[in-house]
């Protein structure tokens, strides 16, 4: 006797994601809140799932995108997917060329017909929003920046700052910040909403010769830039409007001009701040409070 099956059903997610914590080069596997709605559209938002195995937060289902969904239409119907990256690590995108490079591959402002939001309920990361084009064949990689108050990694200082802007009068929201070590080494945060950040980055990578030093007296120099242009911050439709601008749009930002040694001096486009080992750094334009800066036009 033979069996035959009368019917084969197919489903497919629309949109899989993988977040990064950038600080530690880990896989962040719990606590998020992860939403998707159509541009526009908030009232259909969405909630992800997160997978209790993998730690991947996935849609079942969107609206608009049944077809897809059920194996009847291809993702070309909707957008041109760039197909899958590679997986990257987090210990690879600490500088902002491979960071833009996973966000633009995933970002698509022009073809965009989705807005996709991601906070932490256990307030270890910034919350962001990105626009893209869905549904995605290929597993999604975002890239997560910490809060300012999160303590650095074990083995990590950390340089930590208030940035703003005295021409606007007010901070300088979601400015991107470098911290270098060394030529060829940099590694990046992001300032929330008040411009406050933090930037880690291992004591390893730019501890100089023992020489004889108490470890407890060791310091080094660190070259600080902030990359930040409010003209190409874009607010995504729908999102709240205290919330972050578009990913894409705030690491595509200029850099910036930095008051070096008072609130009066000359804008410079990095600063040289001494870190001691076991002791954050605070970057700030002189003996003042804050770091001032310029924005990029």
């Amino acid at each position: 006797m033979r069996f035959l099956p009368l019917e084969a059903l197919s489903r497919r997610a629309p949109l899989g994601l993988r977040c990064l914590d950038l600080a530690r080069g880990l896989n962040v596997t719990d606590g998020l809140m992860v939403a998707a709605y159509p541009l526009g559209g908030p009232a259909l938002r969405r909630v992800a799932q997160r997978s209790p195995m993998s730690g991947i937060y996935g849609f079942r289902a969107l609206p608009g995108l049944r077809s897809y969904e059920q194996g009847q239409a291809p993702a070309s119907d909707w957008c041109a997917d760039p197909g899958d990256g590679g997986t990257p690590s987090g210990e690879a995108l600490h500088d902002l060329p491979p960071l833009l490079a996973l966000v633009e591959a995933n970002s698509t402002p022009v073809s965009a017909n989705f807005a996709v939001e991601i906070s932490d309920t256990l307030g270890r990361f910034l919350p962001q929003v990105m626009q893209m084009c869905l549904p995605k064949e290929h597993l999604v990689e975002v890239p997560l920046f910490s809060a300012p108050a999160r303590p650095p990694p074990p083995g990590s200082g950390v340089v930590r700052g208030e940035i703003y802007d005295p021409v606007a009068g007010g901070p300088a929201s979601w400015a991107i910040v470098s911290v270098s070590p060394e030529p060829g080494t940099t590694y990046v945060g992001m300032a929330d909403a008040r411009g406050m950040f933090a930037v880690s980055l291992p004591y390893a990578s730019a501890l100089p010769s023992l020489g004889g030093t108490s470890i407890d007296q060791l310091a080094w120099d660190l070259a600080i830039g902030v990359r930040y242009q409010p003209s190409v911050q874009r607010s995504v439709a729908g999102s709240p409007a205290d919330g972050p601008p578009d990913m894409r749009s705030i690491l595509e930002q200029a850099t910036a001009g930095i008051r070096d040694s008072a609130p009066d001096a000359a804008a410079v486009a990095s600063i040289t701040r001494p870190i001691r080992f076991g002791s954050d750094l605070r970057a700030a334009t002189g003996s003042a409070a804050r770091l001032l800066i310029e924005p990029a036009p």
